[in-house]
């Protein structure tokens, strides 16, 4: 068996309530963490967050850290960020121009049911056993690769959706 030495962390919760006034709720924002960073009444919370992974190394006397990140890549589900969502645009019969994320991240699985004169390599099939062929958007660098060599459609049922 091969030794790992893995940094493991949770967040523990820590709150501070304070009361400020400001013409707008964004200036009330700021003077809020303002007031509370100056503040020393800070208390814990009763819950923490789920374990998580800082950084991973092989060896059992490896420092799993160099240049102020993990040595080995941590997949996302096992970080502190965790795996971001995914949402799945369904294509069938038009095109999408463009995909927008905005107010954070997210995975787009593009799943094109327009697959006439698509090579067969490139096709999956849903539950429902129609072809198409995905597409990701801001893919995560461990989202697993597609799946291998699909079953071939028979002659005329790859575009019937």
């Amino acid at each position: 068996m091969t030794a790992w030495t893995i940094q493991c962390g949770y967040a523990a919760y820590y709150a501070n309530t304070v009361t400020v006034e400001a013409d707008t709720l964004e200036a009330a924002l700021e003077a809020a963490i303002a007031a509370a960073n100056d503040d020393p009444h800070w208390k814990p919370l009763d819950d923490c967050g789920s374990t998580f992974v800082d950084a991973a190394a092989q060896g059992d006397d490896a420092d799993p850290w160099a240049d102020f990140g993990s040595v080995l890549p941590v997949p996302a589900r096992f970080t502190e960020r965790g795996e971001p969502p995914l949402a799945i645009l369904i294509m069938d019969g038009g095109l999408i121009h463009e995909v927008r994320l905005d107010h954070g991240t997210c995975r787009i699985a593009v799943h094109d049911y327009d697959v006439e004169g698509v090579e067969p390599e490139r096709l999956e099939q849903d539950a429902d056993g129609h072809w198409f062929v995905r597409t990701l958007w801001g893919a995560w660098p461990d989202d697993p690769p597609a799946p291998p060599d699909p079953e071939i459609p028979p002659a005329g049922l790859a575009g019937d959706g």
